[in-house]
């Protein structure tokens, strides 16, 4: 596939980075030095110059023979207007635009011409973060919301006496949901039934957004989480109180700048907006951060983040969630004991490699290196088509989570048959891709590269 991507910053790169493994990328970056920053990191083609001029535009389009235009700059609206002239440049050209601005994602019956798609990173990392949020147990999240279901990792602290001690197969595990994967230390334990639960292991579950619930409260939890501090009134961090607002909740947004709290103050009613530092002791201790349910570290700064995740920590908050936006920051989380952790590459890279393949194909990159979640096709030709799923031999490291069949999901047992026409969804480590193509002689829709 022929892409073009418009605008170099964070969002642009990281498109890049996901897509150039396997398609013909070209990026249209105005700033010198970014550009040659750019070209000397990723397999590229490199065009310095103003991608929203028109002339420009139509020549990296045509130059590329393009199928697809992604507009990832700073500016919602610039995005836009590339996307609609690129549109008219060339009807058939697939258009993407990026943005961060509420106001400018349509409603559900709303779009606009000339737009094939907008993604905005910042509003669906806010929904993960407030479902993480409200799931007293989880540690991460992803959605899939073509198929209706979700992956959940749940994290077993002494919180959870009643699960501690029981193998998987003994779990009360309720209906529509399937228990993927145990993380135990850097163990990834996919043969898991006979597995015993032990404290600290987390277990991945995939399931419908009502089963995923279900399997938080059968883990068991000493109380509902309804208290919740955001440190951060980042966009990110304005969407998540807006998610979690509600009756019965007690929503608090802590926030530096004195003009972002005044409009913040405006917008909501049920927010309570502090303006203060969100690395200030005393003023996290006044505000009573270690007796919320979750404090969730949203600024736009990874080390603002992480110290606050300290602080909160030390003052005794039951729950921390942080996202942040370098990816190294991610083993100085899990080091300092920060376990629920949201990264904004690992956002932006499943959400256009969904938005680009399909988010019916369900291709997935999972929080740790080697890790892929995709579908894959029973066809007539298949070798598994007709045979049992315990007679059937997977490649080490390869798991089946669910199968698809028509309207139903089933949740894999000994004597479920692969039928044709199945839909397989997958959960792979370390796992040559090649190998399962083979086996189901199904092709797997890239975006997905194989496990060295």
């Amino acid at each position: 596939m022929n892409i073009i991507i418009i605008g170099a910053g964070k969002v642009g790169f990281t498109v890049a980075e996901v897509l150039s493994h396997n398609n013909d990328v070209m990026i249209v970056e105005n700033d010198t030095q970014v550009a040659e920053r750019v070209k000397s990191l990723l397999n590229v083609s490199m065009f310095n110059e103003n991608g929203s001029n028109p002339k420009i535009l139509r020549e990296a389009i045509e130059r590329h023979r393009a199928d697809v235009v992604i507009a990832t700059t700073k500016q919602d609206d610039v995005n836009l207007f590339i996307c609609m002239l690129a549109k008219q440049i060339d009807p058939d050209v697939k258009t993407v635009a990026r943005v961060v601005d509420p106001d400018y994602v349509p409603g559900d019956k709303g779009h606009f011409e000339g737009i094939d798609q907008i993604f905005s990173p910042e509003l669906l990392s806010a929904s993960l973060l407030a479902t993480i949020a409200t799931l007293e147990n989880a540690v991460d999240y992803e959605s899939i919301e073509s198929m209706g279901m979700g992956l959940a990792t749940f994290l077993v602290t002494r919180s959870n006496p009643d699960i501690i001690g029981k193998v998987v197969i003994g779990l009360d595990i309720p209906p529509d949901v399937g228990v993927v994967a145990i993380y135990r230390g850097d163990e990834v334990i996919l043969d898991n039934e006979t597995v015993e639960i032990h404290e600290g292991d987390r277990i991945c579950v995939l399931g419908t957004p009502e089963g995923i619930d279900a399997f938080n409260t059968m883990m068991g939890c000493p109380r509902e989480a309804n208290e919740f501090v955001i440190l951060g009134a980042t966009v990110t961090g304005a969407h998540t109180a807006r998610l979690l607002q509600g009756k019965k909740r007690y929503v608090k947004l802590i926030e530096p700048d004195t003009e972002v709290c005044r409009r913040m103050a405006r917008q909501f009613s049920s927010v309570i907006v502090v303006n203060g530092s969100p690395v200030d002791p005393h003023l996290l201790n006044m505000e009573n951060v270690g007796r919320s349910d979750v404090v969730l570290a949203l600024s736009s700064s990874d080390e603002t983040n992480l110290l606050a995740c300290l602080m909160g920590k030390k003052l005794g908050a039951r729950k921390i969630v942080a996202s942040y936006s370098l990816t190294e920051y991610e083993d100085i989380f899990d080091f300092t004991g920060i376990q629920s952790t949201l990264g904004y590459q690992t956002v932006v890279a499943n959400e256009i490699t969904k938005t680009l393949v399909s988010d019916s194909e369900a291709i997935l990159r999972m929080k740790y290196d080697g890790e892929l979640f995709f579908s894959i096709n029973v066809m007539e030709e298949s070798s598994v088509a007709s045979q049992l799923m315990g007679d059937v031999k997977l490649p080490s490291g390869s798991r089946v989570a669910c199968i698809l069949r028509g309207d139903r999901r089933i949740f894999p047992r000994m004597d479920v048959q692969y039928l044709p026409g199945d839909k397989v969804l997958m959960f792979t480590y370390n796992v040559k891709i090649s190998k399962l193509e083979k086996l189901f002689r199904s092709q797997i829709n890239h975006g997905v590269t194989d496990a060295q």
